[in-house]
């Protein structure tokens, strides 16, 4: 939970999607490597991370997870982080479906981050609400992958602004439509929110040497399960 006091009305109002699929048949480029049980477990240790950093980094009554998965809607409701279903339109229609629900609340500027960020920790959320609290007007802000090719996150103000094209070389694609639509776009340096979970390369960290056994990021999702199923031992080691 953030300690930081709740904002006046005439000041900004700043609100997080978080799109998450449904973890059973999730993360199909990782079927070469992965068994499907697998690709399972680390896509809902993925997304359980970044719903708890939310809900510490963020105020849990401006955070919406846009999903279906029934253990991670359990999860949301016990951090107190609102749910809608998700449609099944891809990564840019449940963020459209999330926007929906937060300009209704009167969100202003609205920030969005992929759920698959393996180093994501509840102060890089934190910090970026302040960043989408401090955005200018007609501003688009992103932040890229590793590759510079993709999109891992986006801030926009004002917040009914339709600027989502997530997928395949996203990162030029939202700068074009900012571009269209008289947006100033600027790219945001997040380091921790660069490296997401997609394909077989992936699932070793990028400053990782290579080695034989389960990739890292297995192990990672592994500890995060066995920390879910023992709520008492959660706490502590939530963060690490």
């Amino acid at each position: 939970m953030s300690d930081r006091s709740p904002r006046t009305v005439s000041e900004p109002v700043s609100f997080l999607v978080i799109p998450v699929k449904r973890s059973v048949g999730a993360k199909q480029r990782l079927a070469a490597e992965l068994p499907s049980d697998v690709r399972n477990l680390v896509s809902r240790a993925l997304a359980s991370r970044m719903v708890r950093c939310a809900a510490e980094g963020w105020a849990p009554s401006r955070v919406v997870v846009v999903g279906d998965d029934p253990e991670l809607t359990d999860l949301c409701g016990r951090l107190g982080l609102a749910t809608i279903g998700d449609y099944g339109g891809g990564q840019s229609d449940a963020v459209r479906v999330g926007q929906a629900w937060c300009v209704e609340r009167g969100a202003t500027t609205l920030a969005t981050v992929a759920a698959d960020l393996p180093k994501v920790e509840s102060a890089d959320l934190r910090r970026l609400w302040q960043l989408a609290d401090d955005l200018p007007s007609n501003s688009l802000a992103l932040i890229p992958d590793r590759g510079g090719s993709g999109t891992n996150g986006m801030l926009v103000n004002p917040a009914h602004q339709d600027t989502f094209s997530f997928g395949p070389d996203s990162l030029r694609l939202h700068f074009e439509m900012a571009a269209r639509m008289g947006l100033q776009a600027s790219l945001l340096d997040f380091p921790s929110l660069t490296w997401d979970i997609d394909r077989p390369e992936d699932l070793v960290p990028p400053e990782w040497p290579l080695s034989e056994g389960a990739p890292p990021v297995v192990a990672w999702a592994r500890e995060v399960a066995a920390l879910e199923m023992d709520q008492s031992l959660l706490e502590p080691h939530f963060g690490r």
